[in-house]
């Protein structure tokens, strides 16, 4: 054999292997940042991986992992420069009849995100919430101790996640764990049914002959001049509508925090998967345009944000007790009810 053909066969060689070792970095790169070669269902099927991808920002390698209590933990990590680590996790946890609507801790506000439809929940601006399974379930999973109903809960523990996404990847985990249990919605469109995520809106002073945007609601004794009144609003009056009112503190001329909690929570609740916990809860009830509705009302116990009377009458606002029977009233009337 001549040297010369030697050298052509080992510099062949030397370009196979270099071909081959790139192969394997590509590979074990694609393998351990992206989800290209990642499993196809995560978490017993209740998603895919792509799905689950689509919901958490950046990119990486999206895994998933069922533990002992039967929640499901999702991760994203990779080593390349942008991949992004990130982590949440999906519970089943058992709630009261009145769920979300438990006295003093509603679980749905004028302040978070409405899914709508037959697998209803809520969302803050992170992604945290939950979403709720039929009532006929009863208690699933890991709930079975715990409580008449099941919720699906999702909590962001690391990152970020897109809301919206993160919502949808929810209800069809919620779908697929309902279906488990043999009591899934008897439409499988609910499954993918949660692009209408329906987005809170920013706090806003209130009109004071409009608060919530309902005609005719007012809370003052007197139309105030310096608009004290601030209101969040989320959801849809067709299915389940949100409305918090706080008091803008500088409006009142005294010198507090206006950063508080909301003095009322109020809502319209036509959802059929939500009345149970409106009637447990025995708000007032009306049939309004054929359908069966609640207008729900939680009032802080004292009375409005105001602490002092004296920043109770810079408010000039009604007493509590006027406060239901005012959006009651309102509420029926913007509903065209019975």
């Amino acid at each position: 054999m001549s040297t010369e053909t030697s050298g052509k066969r080992r510099r062949a060689w030397l370009v196979t292997a270099g071909v081959c070792a790139l192969a394997v970095v590509a590979g074990v790169t694609v393998a351990t940042n992206t989800n290209v070669l990642g499993p196809r269902d995560l978490c017993d099927g209740w998603f895919s991986g792509e799905d689950a991808g689509n919901s958490l920002d950046g990119f990486g390698r999206v895994t998933g992992s069922i533990d002992n209590l039967g929640g499901c933990t999702v991760e994203q990590s990779g080593w390349l420069p942008g991949t992004t680590d990130a982590k949440i996790r999906l519970s089943a946890t058992s709630v009261t009849p009145a769920h979300p609507f438990s006295r003093s801790e509603w679980k749905a506000s004028g302040a978070q995100n409405i899914l709508p439809g037959g697998l209803p929940g809520a969302f803050d601006a992170y992604g945290n919430g939950w979403v709720a399974l039929p009532s006929g379930c009863g208690p699933v999973g890991a709930a079975w101790a715990k409580g008449d109903h099941t919720i699906l809960s999702v909590a962001v523990k690391q990152g970020n996640a897109d809301p919206a996404e993160l919502a949808r990847l929810t209800r069809a985990a919620a779908f697929e764990l309902a279906a488990d249990h043999d009591c899934a919605p008897a439409d499988s469109s609910t499954r993918n049914a949660s692009a209408d995520l329906i987005q809170a809106s920013a706090p806003a002073r209130s009109d004071p002959a409009t608060v919530c945007g309902l005609d005719g609601f007012s809370l003052g004794a007197e139309a105030p001049a310096a608009r004290p009144l601030r209101e969040q609003t989320s959801g849809s009056r067709d299915d389940a509508w949100f409305c918090d009112l706080s008091l803008y503190q500088p409006a009142t001329g005294l010198p507090r925090d206006d950063d508080r909690e909301p003095f009322a929570r109020l809502a319209v609740i036509r959802n059929p998967e939500l009345l149970p916990a409106a009637k447990e809860r025995r708000f007032d009830h009306a049939v309004c345009g054929g359908k069966e509705t609640y207008f729900a009302t939680e009032i802080a116990d004292y009375v409005y944000s105001p602490d002092t009377p004296e920043e109770k009458a810079a408010a000039t606002l009604v007493k509590a007790s006027d406060v239901q029977n005012r959006f009651t009233a309102a509420a029926r009337k913007a509903l065209a009810c019975d």
